[in-house]
């Protein structure tokens, strides 16, 4: 049976997002093939006032005090429970599926739903020039879109859909998606700025590697290295979020936008730690 008939997305039945004492949670109402899926992203926003906890994850689709969340023995129609996302087997392919139409609404309704509310703003006037600057204590190799540290401290902007820069990426020091180099245990800044007017966009440090699934974890592979979602740009402001955390040992990473479809559709880089 070919994928358009076995996974087509059939009605998009609503988006909520709500800020709740455990960050900003946003809820995802699906159907697809003739089953209503309702998956539960929980961004706590680390960085937003007020919260203190740690994100949380993506609830397990199957195992000990989880209900079962194959479509395939669910009735047509039937709504998964909030916090649960369809198991592998509900999705065609190892990597998930890849939808840029339902990742668009999604984070155009989150955008919406969290505009205003990102802990920080900056002047959308100066952020071409913040996507450009050259962090201090950092060498730039614009060949091999590299960004290399080798101070204890480092701070660097990153920013979502920069201006005049490519849609789905990031931007630092002028590079799109740059492999980005830190020492061990150094002290690193990240302030996050979205400048995409209509979506929602957020940083975090995984363990996860290409080819990404649709879904992403909400646990930054790094304790503090999430940046949070931050909505539309208001006021003729961006959103921004500032976190800072410990590099910790040398290993390898990569940093995405953990929205929905968002990894798969280019917004990830490297980041190394050595």
């Amino acid at each position: 049976m070919q994928r358009n008939r076995i996974l087509t997305v059939a009605l998009v039945g609503g988006l909520t997002i709500g800020a709740a004492s455990t960050g900003y949670v946003i809820a995802q109402f699906v159907s697809y093939s003739g089953h209503n899926y309702a998956g539960q992203y929980q961004n706590a926003a680390g960085g937003y006032a007020g919260y203190t906890g740690s994100p949380a994850t993506e609830l397990p689709a199957t195992g000990a005090g989880a209900p079962a969340a194959d479509p395939a023995t669910m009735p047509a129609g039937t709504a998964m429970p909030s916090g649960v996302m369809p198991s592998a087997s509900a999705v065609p392919g190892s990597g998930g599926f890849s939808d840029p139409s339902l990742a668009k609404y999604i984070a155009q309704k989150a955008g919406t739903g969290l505009a205003g509310r990102a802990p920080q703003s900056v002047p959308a006037g100066q952020v071409k020039a913040l996507s450009e600057q050259v962090p201090a204590g950092a060498s730039v190799d614009a060949g091999t879109r590299t960004i290399t540290f080798t101070t204890a401290t480092v701070s660097f902007t990153v920013v979502a859909i920069a201006p005049g820069g490519p849609d789905m990426t990031f931007t630092v020091a002028g590079l799109t998606n740059p492999t980005i180099i830190v020492p061990a245990q150094a002290r690193v800044t990240v302030r996050f700025i979205n400048n995409d007017t209509d979506e929602a966009h957020g940083w975090l440090v995984t363990t996860h590697k290409p080819p990404f699934a649709f879904g992403q974890p909400a646990t930054p592979a790094i304790t503090g290295g999430y940046a949070g979602i931050i909505g539309d740009p208001t006021g003729g402001n961006d959103g921004a979020s500032t976190v800072s955390f410990s590099a910790g040992g040398a290993g390898g990473y990569d940093y995405i936008c953990p929205m929905p479809g968002h990894a798969q559709m280019g917004m990830h880089g490297a980041f190394i730690v050595r």
